[in-house]
């Protein structure tokens, strides 16, 4: 597969292998929720060599579109920093989901003007009790394994106004989150 290492890394990133045609379709709205671009599920089927035809050159627009959706500027980036290990612990300031408290209050914030406070229901699951300027609504849940003070927002099985669970970033292109945790 020509794109295989940028495969790989969007899977990892969405926490699923994409083998079936209703994965293409669910990764086209992801895209179009986190990078307000549209890439056709043929397309997509085509990077993931779905087709099998070889022959077929992606463009670098599309390529440029799936690195950034890795928070890349453009695929360009993504190459050089293919293979390079930038892998390590976290030492910045942190908070691990599945060690909060339940009932313990987290405000999120993030650029340019986005407000997040999350109730921890336990193990690592949220709910949204206030937003201001972003995409989110109260009464979302999400999981979130751990949230790093300056870095985008991972969230897992984000169920937003009753639809099925995504995968949702937040913070990407703004310097990431920053957090506080709320004492009653």
């Amino acid at each position: 597969m020509e794109n295989e290492a940028l495969c790989k890394a969007i899977e990892e990133k969405v926490g699923r292998t994409l083998s079936e045609p209703q994965d293409f379709v669910w990764l086209g709205e992801l895209i179009v929720l986190q990078e307000h671009q549209t890439l056709g599920v043929n397309t997509l089927k085509r990077v993931w060599g779905f087709y099998g035809d070889g022959d077929i050159k992606t463009r670098r627009g599309t390529l440029d579109v799936l690195a950034h959706f890795l928070g890349y500027k453009d695929y360009a980036t993504f190459l050089m920093a293919d293979g390079n290990d930038s892998s390590g612990r976290v030492l910045s300031r942190h908070i691990e989901g599945k060690r909060l408290a339940r009932g313990l209050f987290v405000r999120l914030t993030w650029q340019p003007d986005r407000v997040c406070l999350v109730e921890h229901q336990g193990g690592g699951h949220f709910i949204i009790r206030h937003v201001e300027n972003s995409k989110l609504s109260v009464g979302d849940t999400f999981e979130a394994a751990v949230i790093i003070e300056g870095e985008p927002l991972y969230l897992s099985n984000l169920v937003h106004e009753g639809r099925p669970p995504v995968s949702y970033v937040a913070g990407v292109k703004s310097g990431g989150v920053h957090f506080e945790i709320i004492e009653e």
